[in-house]
């Protein structure tokens, strides 16, 4: 059988990975000296109070090599493993994947097969569903793995950060570029572009910002009248249901999915981070 793997930069809920017997690997989110093992139980909401309740900057760091292997020894006992990870341009662990499955492959005869989403959140999470789907339904893995490479490789996910100032802690955006957006009224467009987080656009005003995404999806949708945008937001509900009504007004696609950005990305991006997702032509 095959098994999907992802890790909780992907967002997905304890329900969903449970209903599609997803395997998900935790990170560690760290407050000064405080270090968080979060995995499905650690809600985004958790995250959101938590995030707010401190003046520390939080960080993530990857799981440990041992507790990755350790997750490779028990799912790949009777099972294929497809692992779709965080990008890695933002994190070690997919260096560290690779490293651990390939020995694990070729000395012990494990079929590991790690795959660099390069997107993030829901953007990879749901693609990360499909897969499980995909496997349910006794898809092959080279099936699986040639419908992940056409996603990965054309769809992007984009977001607009509601303040800067998380992303100039970060060492992300330079301080004189957060200072004019600040007196500007400045709202940065991000995507993820090859696995990298960057500028897409820079428009003066929230409901600009938004309306500057809603075309992009206007532009860039695979057909709508069939398909699904994926809104998400860190602690934003206001910023994400106005932007499904433009989505919808505008565009009218078959479904809007409103969801919320977890720890990870939250981390570096800050509360009030929000964007959107959808399958691209």
């Amino acid at each position: 059988m095959i098994k999907i793997m992802t890790d909780l930069s992907a967002d997905l809920t304890k329900e969903v990975a449970q209903s599609l017997d997803i395997a998900v690997l935790p990170f560690y989110i760290n407050y000064g000296d405080e270090s968080i093992l979060a995995d499905l139980d650690y809600t985004p909401d958790m995250f959101y109070e938590k995030f707010k309740s401190t003046d520390e900057m939080p960080a993530t760091s990857q799981a440990t090599p041992g507790l990755l292997e350790d997750m490779y020894r028990e799912l790949g006992k009777e099972n294929e493993i497809i692992q779709i990870t965080i990008p890695a341009n933002s994190s070690g662990i997919v260096n560290t994947a690779l490293n651990i499955s390939s020995r694990l492959n070729e000395e012990e005869g494990f079929d590991i097969t790690v795959i660099d989403s390069s997107m993030y959140s829901w953007g990879t999470g749901v693609n990360v569903v499909e897969a499980a789907k995909m496997a349910k339904d006794g898809k092959s893995k080279d099936e699986i793995l040639a419908f992940l490479k056409e996603r990965f490789e054309k769809d992007k996910v984009y977001f607009i950060v509601d303040d800067l100032k998380y992303l100039q802690k970060g060492g992300r955006i330079k301080a004189t570029t957060m200072v004019v957006s600040k007196v500007l009224d400045i709202k940065p467009i991000l995507w993820s572009n090859d696995g990298m987080v960057e500028a897409f656009d820079k428009v003066k005003g929230l409901k600009r910002a938004i309306s500057k995404i809603v075309d992009v999806v206007a532009e860039k949708m695979e057909d709508p009248q069939d398909g699904t945008v994926y809104v998400l937001s860190a602690d934003a509900q206001d910023k994400a249901g106005l932007t499904a009504e433009m989505i919808r007004n505008k565009i009218n696609p078959k479904e809007i999915v409103i969801g919320k950005v977890g720890p990870i990305i939250t981390c570096h991006a800050g509360v009030g981070v929000f964007g959107i997702y959808f399958k691209h032509k």
